[in-house]
């Protein structure tokens, strides 16, 4: 059984979404991914910088011949060298007379399926959440699952009591090091689920944690999680054997679409989503039984 992986992006705003995400599959290396990117919302031009970055991770990606080339110091340096010069020639703005600080930043996140392992590199803020298949097999009293965790570690700074990056792509000479991590698979059922986001989903550096009258502390959960286990969920009981990632497409447009409708969706929000195949037979049991 193969994974299933999609990805797609939505704004609750009347301006331009200034996120963007693409999946790639390189056959001849053997992998699939998803990788998503937030421009800068005070950036000039953002939009541009998060689809260009995207589009030449994924360019740079498809060409790997082995697995073991992958070199993501390497190509977030290439990517914003290349974004630069991208800036330098566009026809859509006079490069000399913009703010060379405050233009072109994004966010730029890439989660890949290996043969044994799950490999994650970002540069910026977001989540990378690595579940359980059993995600959804708790007693409803458990109103979210122990077994998703967040990997990602944003890369900002407080400022003024909000989040500053500090490192991201732009056409400055701000820092694009890349994180990167590798996760070993879970080899037997219920398998694993990778969901990657911008912040718009989720983010460490703006969960809200503080004290009630008793001073007891309080971490606040995103209300967009709860809802998009319920999807997921919701997916995985509908013959997943059979499903595609065109299918798993549609789920996550429902997710985005909810979060709309209950007036969640406060920015740009966008999101990657690999389902390993040991998921889907975990799931597919159920139906068969």
């Amino acid at each position: 059984m193969t994974s299933l992986y999609a990805c797609s992006t939505s704004t609750s705003k009347s301006t331009v979404n200034q996120d963007y995400c693409l999946d790639v599959k390189n056959e001849k290396a053997n992998f699939i991914g998803v990788i998503v990117a937030d421009g800068i919302g005070s950036h000039f031009k953002a939009e541009l910088s998060s689809k260009f970055c995207c589009e030449k991770l994924k360019e740079i990606l498809e060409k790997v011949e082995n697995v073991n080339e992958i070199d993501f110091y390497i190509y977030f340096k290439a990517i914003n060298n290349s974004l630069l010069e991208f800036a330098r020639k566009s026809s859509e703005f006079d490069f000399d007379k913009i703010n060379k600080a405050q233009s072109l930043g994004t966010t730029l996140l890439c989660a890949l399926e290996l043969e044994k392992e799950y490999l994650f590199a970002y540069c910026g803020n977001g989540s990378i959440w690595h579940s359980n298949g059993s995600f959804n097999k708790f007693s409803p009293s458990r109103y979210l699952p122990w077994n998703s965790i967040n990997l990602l570690n944003p890369h900002s700074n407080e400022q003024d009591g909000r989040e500053a990056l500090y490192r991201y792509l732009s056409i400055t000479d701000a820092q694009c090091i890349p994180t990167i991590i590798r996760l070993s698979k879970n080899p037997l059922t219920p398998g694993d689920i990778i969901i990657i986001t911008t912040d718009g989903v989720y983010s460490n550096d703006q969960v809200q944690i503080g004290k009630d009258d008793n001073e007891a502390i309080w971490i606040r959960s995103e209300e967009s999680m709860p809802i998009l286990y319920g999807v997921l969920s919701d997916f995985l009981k509908q013959n997943p054997k059979e499903a595609t990632n065109l299918d798993l497409e549609s789920s996550i447009n429902i997710f985005l679409e909810d979060l709309k409708i209950k007036n969640y969706m406060h920015d740009d929000t966008t999101l990657g989503v690999i389902i390993s195949g040991k998921t889907i037979d975990f799931h597919q049991q159920f139906l068969e039984q």
